[in-house]
């Protein structure tokens, strides 16, 4: 039983990369996940297709909630594979991956290839990938 207590709690306590990258009202905020990356604000501007004077002013929105959430759980996805190494998480990101087409994650998030990245970490969770 205990056991099992413990399993539960597991996300929770792996999630606590992500507190940072919230504001007061739990929004995500798009300089404090910039910063969690080791990104710019104009990289995550350009993830969000917007202007980094507009990302500076108005980094919690409503309107970037859902691009910031899926950043966001991408990073956590990352961070527990990297066995909660913020630093590795960081580097994995910015390294070239043969089975990205020699691209790193970052070059194909900020492409707009969201997708293949987060397809990549799913092929890893189940054993396809490396």
């Amino acid at each position: 039983m205990a056991r099992s207590r413990t399993q539960a709690a597991t996300p929770f306590h792996e999630a606590r990369i992500l507190r940072d990258a919230t504001d007061e009202n739990g929004r995500y905020e798009a300089a404090k996940i910039a910063h969690l990356l080791d990104w710019t604000v104009s990289d995550i501007a350009r993830y969000l297709d917007r202007d980094a004077s507009t990302i500076s002013r108005f980094g919690a929105s409503p309107v970037h909630q859902e691009k910031l959430a899926a950043l966001a759980s991408l990073t956590q996805e990352v961070f527990e594979i990297m066995r909660e190494d913020l630093r590795g998480s960081r580097a994995w990101f910015r390294t070239p991956i043969r089975a990205l087409n020699g691209k790193s994650p970052q070059q194909l998030i900020l492409s707009g290839n969201f997708r293949r990245v987060l397809g990549l970490i799913e092929e890893s969770r189940t054993g396809l990938a490396l």
